[in-house]
């Protein structure tokens, strides 16, 4: 499995006008870093999935995410914003830190245990806040990378224990 971070779609930021200015620019980010083959599409899917539920997930977190024909391979765009934005997160803390997950449409497995422990690593307070006073984009990017340690980890188990891989 390919990494799902990199340095260069790891941002530290002053921060957007609105949300979707946001959004926009993480689904650049992906497409120019060819995780994406187009962008209409998966914006489409990650507005869409914003108006269904928020990804806003607390204590300054947001997590937008889509499934979609777009993705060309699994990938995690990481904005940290000096300004927060509001995600209509469930304790009304503005979002400093925003992970835009894309996952392609025929990988549901992956999403699930993405989200989960990227969520599950983001509620140790120490980590988190880690990630939020980074100074940097290289900074925020080798926190980025412990986390990324243990979800690849889960993941490489998930594919080790899958039906066929023996």
């Amino acid at each position: 499995m390919n990494t799902l971070f990199r340095l260069e779609m790891t941002r530290k930021m002053e921060g957007f006008a609105s949300k979707n200015q946001c959004l926009e620019h993480m689904v650049k980010i992906l497409y120019e870093h060819d995780v994406l083959a187009y962008t209409d599409t998966f914006i489409k899917a990650v507005k869409s999935r914003e108006e269904a539920m928020s990804t806003g997930i607390g204590r300054g977190v947001a997590i937008p995410h889509a499934r979609d024909h777009s993705v060309n391979k699994l990938g995690i765009a990481v904005c940290l914003l000096n300004e927060g934005l509001d995600f209509g997160s469930v304790d009304s803390e503005l979002a400093h830190l925003i992970f835009m997950i894309a996952v392609p449409h025929d990988s549901n497995i992956h999403y699930m245990q993405v989200l989960r422990h990227l969520s599950e690593y983001l509620r140790q307070e120490d980590k988190r806040l880690a990630m939020m006073h980074a100074k940097n984009d290289e900074e925020l990017y080798q926190n980025v990378q412990q986390m990324e340690n243990i979800i690849l980890a889960a993941l490489s188990e998930l594919d080790s224990t899958a039906p066929g891989s023996k």
